[in-house]
């Protein structure tokens, strides 16, 4: 996971500073605390990205091409976990549950087991293209504004 930065912002440049204070003072929490030394700290923003996606189809094409035969069905289902598929891009599975959670790659629910999250290769290969092809389009844009 990567780190983001820490701004730190001094509070005495602010013109609600007094205000700030005055509160802090009247709360019995920060009563016996020293307030001048008051400063806050936020994370800066950044975008979620997957850095290397063209990697992580190539790998996902050959090991289907490779090894389609091994890779579990039930009534032509795909049954395949995170820990697989994780494999299958050759990543981590942290870095999977990454991507899962910022909507990268959707799990489906299984048709014939309950409660069983699974995915599809051809489902994951067009999320993927998709990101791909919508992460390349806005590259050339920022290229093309910088000039």
């Amino acid at each position: 996971m990567s780190r983001r930065k820490i701004t730190t912002i001094n509070l005495k440049e602010l013109e609600c500073y007094p205000t700030l204070l005055e509160e802090l003072r009247n709360n019995s929490a920060y009563s016996d605390k020293d307030l001048t030394s008051l400063k806050l700290t936020v994370l800066n923003s950044y975008e979620a990205i997957i850095k290397e996606v063209d990697k992580a189809i190539k790998h996902l094409q050959y090991y289907v091409a490779a090894k389609k035969n091994t890779i579990e069905t039930f009534n032509d289902e795909q049954l395949i976990s995170r820990i697989q598929l994780a494999k299958m891009l050759s990543i981590s599975r942290q870095t999977l549950t990454a991507w899962i959670n910022k909507g990268f790659i959707t799990p489906q629910k299984s048709k014939y087991l309950p409660n069983v999250e699974i995915f599809s290769t051809d489902a994951v290969l067009e999320e993927l293209r998709k990101y791909q092809t919508t992460h390349s389009e806005e590259r050339i844009q920022k290229n093309t504004t910088k000039q």
